[in-house]
């Protein structure tokens, strides 16, 4: 994504998006101001996505506020574990190859798990074709990240 040697780590507390106890690491990059714009796709926050601009908390350790939002979307896909490992070989393979095809960014956490960056006027064209068929069997799930607002 936009990751340089002088971007900036934060977290985000995800209990208030029903994960008890658990951060989410976010890259930054300092903007000349008081912002951070965000440099990589967040995997499980809601209401947060590539190149929005937001505020830390007085210590500077954890995101409380976005500023600014950039108008690009996060479109989530988990890939089941009742997949065998041939299926969901398979499918990561379709699912990249639909996001290639697309002209999109993503970042995979782990082999189950992919944030795809939509962009302001764009669509995950290639990428609901891709999973719709394992979707309808729940071998797929999927989500937007903007179906909740973020709250700290």
């Amino acid at each position: 994504m936009g990751r340089t040697s002088s971007n900036y780590l934060a977290m985000v507390n995800l209990e208030p998006y029903g994960f008890a106890g658990s951060l989410e690491q976010i890259w930054l990059r300092p903007l000349d101001g008081n912002g951070y714009e965000v440099s990589c796709i967040p995997f499980r926050v809601y209401g947060l996505a590539l190149n929005d601009v937001v505020r830390l908390d007085s210590e500077g350790k954890q995101i409380i506020e976005v500023l600014r939002p950039s108008g690009h979307r996060v479109f989530r896909v988990f890939l089941a574990p009742s997949l065998s490992v041939s299926e969901s070989y398979e499918m990561r393979n379709s699912i990249t190859r639909a996001i290639i095809d697309d002209a999109l960014k993503s970042e995979w956490s782990g082999d189950r798990h992919v944030a795809i960056d939509v962009p302001l006027g764009r669509e995950v064209g290639r990428v609901w074709p891709a999973i719709e068929h394992v979707a309808a069997e729940e071998k797929v799930y999927w989500e937007w990240g903007d179906v909740e607002p973020f709250h700290q």
